[in-house]
């Protein structure tokens, strides 16, 4: 038997496939968000529910509306910083995807402000990968200042390059 769509791990997606899956995941985030319509949101997305539901499988029927599920398994790519470099990791817990953007507002607030408070609150956690490897999140304010020069070097690299 097949394995369904959103359980297969984003690097065994064809690009088209990717492609609907992001959509997808940014239907769901919404309908989390402002608890709209799923139909609606896929609609102004560009995508049709059915597609994003076979993407998801995150709505279930209640009362007879579409409603989105609490959490999901959708495995993902997300970057963190981690001992001192930017890493892509795959997440398949929407819980720990959001723990994951935490950290980024936490790491955006220091680098605007210089204040290290939001992030040493994640100097004790991890989070856990789909292959179930622990990942630590870099709170070392040198080392963080340091991985966002090299993210700017290359961003304008990439611009300038050709």
């Amino acid at each position: 038997m097949e394995t369904p769509i959103y359980k297969t791990e984003w690097d065994k997606l064809t690009p088209k496939q990717k492609a609907l899956r992001e959509k997808s995941l940014a239907v769901l985030v919404e309908a989390r968000r402002t608890g709209k319509s799923p139909n609606r949101i896929a609609k102004k997305i560009g995508i049709s529910f059915g597609t994003v539901q076979t993407h998801t499988n995150a709505f279930k029927k209640v009362n007879g509306r579409w409603v989105a599920k609490r959490f999901d398994k959708i495995p993902r790519p997300m970057l963190i910083s981690e001992k001192g470099k930017l890493r892509s990791i795959s997440i398949s817990d929407s819980r720990h995807a959001s723990t994951l953007g935490r950290y980024h507002n936490a790491v955006k607030h220091y680098l605007n402000t210089g204040d290290v408070s939001k992030l040493k609150k994640f100097s004790k956690k991890k989070i856990r990968d789909s292959s179930g490897k622990l990942h630590t999140f870099e709170t070392d304010p040198k080392l963080v200042q340091e991985i966002n020069e090299r993210i700017e070097e290359i961003a304008f690299f990439q611009v300038y390059d050709s």
